[in-house]
């Protein structure tokens, strides 16, 4: 398989990058194309980096790389340089190869901490399966694929809006989603199991 350029493996990381910051850009309706100078490349420190991460990962597993990171927050090229950035693909990858398994766990912990309660907006609180993705005890794809079916961001971007931390996961959640590709009939059939079994339908 054809690898990029250090060019393009850094033309691809700012894609990414703002991709998932931005709330105007989208990286598929610009074909993951943004405006980056061969001249502003040139002058970067972590030229030889870049370089390096071209030749070690193909374009889609770069692309996965990238995505991995910048879900756990790290922003800047100089954030890749340390083992973790590696280790961040590896458990990224392992999430999306074990997706259902993971789903289904995840569910099972949010009903057992709080059932239906776990989705509902409190004035001084967060709700449990926020408060559950914050401790990392569930996956930024089960928030994903748990509100695809409940319908639970769009109700918390309004009671916590101005909030400091909901409206970053949110972004991050509407962001990833397009990524996250999955059988929605399996995954239904799965959390519809979960629910029932955990809390006998009242979710839904």
């Amino acid at each position: 398989m054809k690898h990029f350029t250090g060019y393009g493996a850094y033309q691809l990381f700012l894609a990414l990058r703002t991709h998932f910051l931005s709330p105007k850009y989208d990286f598929f309706e610009m074909h993951g194309k943004l405006r980056a100078t061969k001249e502003s490349y040139n002058k970067r420190n972590d030229r030889l980096f870049l370089e390096k991460l071209a030749k070690t990962y193909d374009p889609e597993t770069l692309r996965d790389f990238y995505i991995a990171n910048i879900l756990e927050d790290k922003q800047y090229v100089t954030d890749l340089l340390d083992d973790s950035a590696a280790a961040n693909l590896v458990k990224y990858q392992a999430r999306r190869q074990a997706l259902s398994y993971n789903v289904s766990n995840d569910v099972d912990l949010v009903l057992r901490n709080g059932s239906c309660d776990a989705f509902k907006t409190h004035p001084d609180q967060y709700p449990g399966v926020l408060v559950l993705y914050l401790q990392r005890r569930i996956s930024i794809e089960s928030m994903v694929i748990m509100n695809d079916f409940i319908l639970f961001r769009q109700k918390f971007d309004k009671y916590y809006d101005g909030d400091v931390i909901w409206p970053k996961v949110s972004l991050k959640m509407i962001k990833y989603r397009p990524f996250l590709k999955y059988d929605m009939e399996r995954m239904k059939l799965i959390l519809k199991e979960r629910i029932d079994e955990n809390s006998r339908g009242q979710c839904v």
